[in-house]
């Protein structure tokens, strides 16, 4: 039975909300879709290609900032791309596991290109606005496979919400008082830590074109 590529991906996408990466398997794709193992090959060779496809599909529904709009600065750029692709990862149950472990595409690669031009217009050279662009993707896939590892990890432990995040931290007066600010509701804020990281990173990308200017 013939079954279009595109019928397979939004399938693995289902599947995996269901099910997640780790009991994501070809065997249970193609019993979903009611055909056999076979067919899948004809269109992706392994898991990874899959994979791959999957990956990019995520990003084309969810990461709606790839490329810089109208107007837009670098470092505006940079904090939006940045927010977009956290956002899009977390959609996706292991979604930060896919994208670490998949190949980019051919589209990707265009989008590239106009991320990097633009920093490139801004002052920068080739080469560290490529850095830039990395250091923010790498960033970005590190925080949320820590954020979705932790929720899985808190899921099993049945962790409840009354639970006093900052009693195992109680005797390190210097680390309870860095931490306190970042907790809210029994849990860190994962939105104020991931800003101030964010920041950090643009900050820097910024001082080091100035540096450059003089």
């Amino acid at each position: 039975m013939a079954i279009e590529r595109e019928i397979i991906v939004d399938a693995a996408l289902t599947l995996l909300n269901e099910v997640g990466l780790e009991r994501l398997t070809t065997r249970k794709l193609a019993e979903r879709l009611g055909v056999q193992q076979p067919a899948l090959y004809w269109h992706f060779k392994s898991k990874s290609a899959l994979l791959d496809a999957v990956n990019e599909e995520m990003l084309a529904r969810y990461h709606t900032h790839r490329v810089p709009g109208p107007g837009e600065t670098w470092d505006q750029f940079a904090a939006a791309t940045a927010r977009s692709f956290r956002k899009a990862m977390l959609a996706v149950p292991d979604g930060a596991r896919i994208n670490a472990g998949t190949r980019p595409s051919t589209s990707q690669f265009a989008d590239a290109e106009r991320q990097l031009q633009l920093y490139v217009n801004a002052g920068f050279s080739s080469e560290e606005a490529f850095n830039i662009s990395i250091a923010l993707a790498r960033y970005v896939v590190g925080f949320v496979l820590e954020e979705q590892d932790e929720r899985e990890r808190a899921e099993e432990d049945g962790r409840g919400s009354d639970a006093d995040p900052m009693a195992e931290i109680a005797p390190f007066p210097i680390l309870t008082e860095a931490l306190r600010p970042l907790f809210k509701a029994g849990t860190v804020n994962t939105e104020a830590a991931f800003e101030a990281g964010l920041a950090y990173i643009i900050d820097g990308a910024r001082q080091s074109l100035l540096r450059k200017r003089k």
